[in-house]
């Protein structure tokens, strides 16, 4: 756990006050605090889980499905309550998988993206977003070609799915990749969010609403307290 001194706080409430105002871009140190203050990010699919993404305890929403024509109203909500837009470019439609669909997501204020293709990781560090690369774990061969593919692309973090199996896969993983991991797949009990943090998940990513809102989840802001 990370101690936030009086300097850091005082810091960190100027980052929220001009995240709310859509001005400035988010860091990756930004991004792991607010997955440190809630360890589930909302997996949002439809405009239902975005509304109810917005009232949760959740302080990263990643996008997965929707169109390129909704998300700047998204990310100006999320952003008046110091939330973080992360969106897979891969699957959300109207944005163009290149470099100037990038340029438009950072114009919007996006926060970061998720995507499995390098060439999309290179060019979103390039715009200075949070980069998300993603390790699917389908079989005992994907493990070795991901891994390398990841290596050379250097995303900021690697998201490996499904979820659930990250325990068995962690230390070989951190072995191979300096990581930061996020789960993402079939994480949908509080004791899921618990064990993969425990071997060492930063976030995990899930579509169940309940661990929207866990309150045992939450992270002290107060001066001179754990987050």
């Amino acid at each position: 756990m990370i101690l936030l001194g009086r300097n850091l706080f005082v810091k960190w409430l100027y980052i929220l006050s001009a995240r709310e105002l859509g001005i400035g871009e988010m860091t990756k140190f930004e991004f792991l605090q607010l997955a440190q203050r809630y360890p589930v990010a909302a997996a949002i699919k439809s405009s239902e889980d975005m509304q109810i993404a917005l009232t949760s305890n959740a302080l990263l929403l990643f996008i997965l499905k929707g169109d390129a024509f909704d998300l700047a109203q998204s990310v100006a909500q999320a952003h008046k309550d110091g939330r973080g837009v992360v969106v897979h470019v891969d699957l959300v439609s109207g944005v163009g998988k290149d470099r100037a669909g990038i340029q438009y997501l950072r114009q919007i204020g996006v926060d970061a993206i998720i995507t499995s293709r390098s060439q999309l990781v290179s060019a979103g560090k390039a715009e200075g977003l949070v980069t998300i690369q993603r390790l699917l774990l389908a079989e005992d061969a994907a493990l070795d070609t991901g891994v390398r593919t990841i290596a050379r692309a250097a995303p900021d973090i690697v998201e490996v799915l499904p979820g659930i199996i990250f325990p068995d896969v962690a230390a070989i993983l951190q072995s191979m990749l300096p990581g930061p991991f996020i789960a993402g797949g079939f994480i949908r009990t509080a004791a899921d969010v618990t064990r993969v943090r425990a071997a060492g998940c930063i976030l995990s990513s899930s579509s169940t609403y309940s661990l929207w809102q866990q309150t045992s989840f939450l992270r002290s802001m107060s001066p001179g307290r754990d987050i």
